[in-house]
């Protein structure tokens, strides 16, 4: 068969079939007017409609699946990131509270050291000198009246600063 011979047999077949059916593989005859069916028959049109639908279904599922294994990964990682942001809070607040403490320790020294050597600055201590400053931060780091109970325990009987 020449190369000729071929050209025209498929030209004939192409103007006799149009297509092939996409479901069963069939030629569909063109028709004498219109265009070409898609389908070569109503039962490959619906196993086709059957099949789309299932695979829009089927993606639809997967997209689910995939986005609950997403959201599942994401709430193990912002579980971990909670537990470590609510250890950090928890060391802070230990830390804060040891230097409340150390801070607490040295003002009330600070005090003491200045009623031991020279009571007279308690004495004559403007309310907003360093004396009272001192005092307050007392009271603000432990409890209030901290600063004058130390006073008092160490002997002073002089006016307090306020």
């Amino acid at each position: 068969m020449k190369a000729s011979e071929i050209k025209r047999r498929k030209r004939g077949l192409d103007k006799r079939y149009g297509r092939i059916c996409p479901v069963c593989g069939k030629p569909i005859r063109k028709p004498r007017r219109g265009p070409t069916a898609r389908f070569c028959g109503t039962a490959c049109r619906q196993t086709y409609d059957r099949r789309k639908r299932a695979l829009a279904e089927r993606k639809k599922d997967e997209s689910a699946e995939q986005t609950v294994s997403q959201l599942v990964r994401q709430e193990e990682d912002y579980r971990k990131r909670a537990d470590a942001i609510r250890k950090r809070s928890l060391d802070a607040q230990k830390k804060t509270g040891r230097a409340k403490g150390i801070i607490r320790l040295s003002c009330m020294l600070q005090l003491k050291t200045i009623l031991e050597r020279k009571p007279e600055l308690i004495e004559n201590a403007p309310s907003d000198g360093y004396v009272a400053g001192l005092m307050d931060d007392i009271d603000r780091q432990g409890r209030s009246g901290d600063a004058e109970r130390l006073l008092r325990h160490n002997g002073y009987t002089g006016p307090i600063p306020r």
